[in-house]
């Protein structure tokens, strides 16, 4: 399972950096065409003597234009969802409940994400975990030093996802070479960063 699991994080990664380099392009593409289509109505304006008249062609552009810029503000909140392909986490918060500590070696990190959570991959005995650490600009601001390989004791809410796959929220997590400890939530489970801004 955990191969699959890894297989399918990393497929997950590559759609969402796709879905935003489509987004861009998308946007890029829509603007392309809305200011060719509004400088094309002033060049036919000013050339006709007819005012009341439009090419058909500038109002099908400056349409197209139009439903290119709608569809791809939608794209930004599938390509946040770094989880979509095998659906979101069943009770993605924290829940106190389904606290564990799991020690294992990093793999995976995303630890510098735009526009998703900071992850990496726990390889623990016999079973792998997706560790949310939290936002990735709180992760940017914490300057974490995890490297492939580390030691490290997580501590979080163990869930699982419509595929089987295991993911800790992490809480507290322990870095054995460094000896770094990075508190991520409180006693209580409340995110650390919900006072920080962005």
């Amino acid at each position: 399972m955990g191969g699959i699991g890894s297989s399918l994080t990393r497929t997950s990664e590559w759609i969402e950096a796709l879905l935003w380099s489509a987004t861009w392009c998308g946007i890029l593409v829509a603007w392309a065409l809305w200011g060719s289509a509004r400088l094309l109505a002033v060049w036919t304006a000013w050339t006709r003597s007819a005012h009341g008249q439009k090419a058909n062609g500038n109002r099908v552009a400056l349409q197209a234009a139009h439903l290119l810029v709608a569809a791809m503000l939608v794209f930004p909140s599938l390509a946040g969802a770094q989880y979509w392909w095998g659906g979101p986490p069943a009770g993605l918060g924290f829940d106190r409940n389904t606290v564990i500590q799991v020690t294992g070696k990093a793999t995976h990190m995303n630890l510098r994400s735009q526009h998703g959570p900071a992850t990496l991959r726990l390889q623990a005995s016999g079973e792998t975990y997706t560790v949310m650490l939290g936002p990735g600009w709180y992760a940017m601001e914490l300057h974490l030093d995890i490297q492939e390989g580390d030691p490290l004791a997580v501590e979080g809410s163990k869930l699982m996802d419509r595929l089987g796959n295991l993911h800790l929220v992490a809480a507290r997590v322990t870095n054995r070479r460094t000896g770094s400890v990075v508190e991520l939530r409180d006693e209580t489970g409340q995110p650390r960063w919900r006072d920080a801004h962005p």
